[in-house]
């Protein structure tokens, strides 16, 4: 298992709060097994507490952001957006992968 690691900002800032998600892509043979971290402060990393590596290849990048601000049901806050979704090629080594989402004009 590789490490992934790296910036998600959010119409041109750091992403408050978040989740990301490595799905494997099957369209392109990859079954390996899904990687994911929690995002604060625009900052990710799968070998943090709560995350998990990946096994390199094809991947879906797919990230939920959320305003950081906790209410009783919703511990990352409000959505800013969810499903956000990037084709990306993992290599079989730790890397670095950061992501620039565009906010909604």
């Amino acid at each position: 298992m590789y490490s992934v690691s790296g910036s998600v900002s959010f119409d041109g800032k750091p992403l408050p709060a978040g989740v990301i998600f490595f799905d494997p892509d099957v369209s392109k043979s990859n079954d390996g097994p899904q990687g994911y971290a929690i995002i604060k402060n625009g900052r990710y990393d799968t070998a943090a507490p709560g995350g998990k590596g990946v096994v390199g290849g094809a991947y879906i990048a797919r990230i939920e952001g959320f305003d950081g601000s906790p209410g009783e049901e919703l511990p990352l806050g409000k959505p800013l957006f969810t499903d956000f979704q990037k084709a990306i090629e993992l290599p079989k080594a730790k890397s670095t992968q950061n992501f620039d989402i565009p906010g909604k004009r």
